[in-house]
């Protein structure tokens, strides 16, 4: 299983607007099965697909495309200033394959790390602009 949380955050967004995975996969032209599989992250849309998805939507592909190909898409912006007189730390870093998240000194399994990052990335994909 893919543990990236894109299907989380395509959950997210889909649930929130109200509307079936059949209604969406009509839409952007998609099968259902492939729909479900994404959501389940079992596994990854096309960058093509998210493009379809993010104008359905509505909004920015960037932000999807990061979550689903963060080593491609990912970047820190030239003009964002860091918050603030603390460290710097991407949030991509931070939920990436290689860092390991605590609470309370106890590392996180698997499935709660990526059950967090798909909450961020659905918190920062919900932002207004």
């Amino acid at each position: 299983m893919i543990t990236n949380g894109v299907g989380s955050v395509l959950r997210q967004i889909r649930k929130g607007r109200g509307e079936s995975i059949v209604e969406v996969a009509k839409a952007t032209h998609t099968s259902p099965a492939s729909f479900t599989k994404w959501e389940n992250d079992q596994t990854i849309p096309s960058e093509r697909s998210i493009r379809k998805l993010a104008e359905y939507y509505n909004t920015d592909p960037l932000e999807l495309l990061s979550v689903a190909y963060p080593d491609k898409y990912a970047q820190k912006q030239e003009n964002e200033q860091p918050v603030g007189d603390g460290p710097s730390i991407r949030v991509e870093d931070l939920l990436g394959n290689n860092s390991v998240l605590t609470y309370n000194g106890v590392p996180l399994a698997a499935g709660t790390k990526s059950l967090v990052a798909a909450f961020i990335a659905g918190l920062i994909i919900a932002q207004p602009e």
